[in-house]
């Protein structure tokens, strides 16, 4: 899968830039809403977090600045996943044609959205900066480290879009199982609150460890709102169930290959 990946490299940029290109086909800004939409995400949450409802718990100061570190590479991650299970019934026309490589489009999902993620980065460091300026003790040097994240989290996406992508052309209702699985994955993700609140939880805590995504939120957490060097055991942790779901992904999308453009 990832030698035929590479071979296709081209193709895979080709389709990204496509993809990202048709989403602001039409409109007056462009990719300038992928600013616009972190920015007003940021001043709704500045102001409602910080000055309306200020909530107390410790390691999440300014709350509004601890919520988009683990805010985005969730919606990296959700967001990746829910259109990576619909891209080969949306692409069936492609599918058909016998030369089309179809493991090349859940790929383009993750990376399409990745670059949406990036794109509203600086608006994440700018906040961390300006929390800095204003006496938290928020980021570091450790946000260097944040390109080995994304590295990390990218096998695991794509090979969960890969066999979500397969599973739903036979089976119709994944995408909507996927769906209501990601909101109550999203409540049980440090992402509201931090791993350190949930002290007097331990039942709570030990759920929310099993969650396949929190390593992945708390790598990103680390790296750019605490400002640590994550544990080589967090490390390992989600290098570990990036490779068991992209071997996962692989081999089901394998499986059902052959099915796909009788079923599409």
């Amino acid at each position: 899968m990832i030698g035929r990946l590479l071979g296709f490299r081209g193709l895979i940029a080709t389709l990204t830039s496509r993809e990202l290109k048709a989403r602001y086909r039409g409109s007056w800004l462009g990719f300038v809403w992928s600013l616009v939409n972190p920015i007003l995400l940021l001043g709704v949450y500045t102001v409602v977090f910080d000055f309306i409802f200020t909530p107390r718990m410790a390691g999440a100061s300014p709350y509004s600045v601890f919520l988009l570190t683990g805010l985005f590479p969730w919606i990296w991650l959700s967001t990746s996943l829910v259109e990576s299970t619909s891209s080969l019934l949306v692409n069936a026309a492609l599918i058909r044609k016998a030369v089309f490589p179809a493991e090349v489009l859940p790929v383009v999902v993750a990376l399409a959205n990745l670059v949406h993620f990036l794109l509203a980065l600086p608006i994440i460091l700018a906040a961390i900066l300006g929390a800095r300026m204003l006496g938290f003790e928020v980021g570091g040097w450790s946000a260097l480290l944040m390109p080995l994240a994304i590295v990390v989290l990218l096998p695991f996406v794509a090979g969960l879009g890969l066999a979500l992508a397969a599973l739903n052309v036979h089976f119709k209702d994944t995408r909507d199982l996927l769906q209501n699985l990601l909101t109550l994955l999203f409540f049980l993700t440090p992402i509201l609150y931090p791993m350190a609140g949930l002290a007097h939880l331990p039942w709570l805590e030990m759920v929310m460890k099993l969650n396949p995504g929190t390593p992945f939120v708390r790598l990103f957490q680390e790296v750019l709102f605490y400002g640590n060097l994550p544990e080589a055991g967090l490390w390992l942790q989600a290098s570990g169930l990036a490779l068991l779901a992209w071997t996962v992904g692989a081999w089901i999308f394998e499986r059902l290959a052959p099915t796909l453009v009788e079923a599409v």
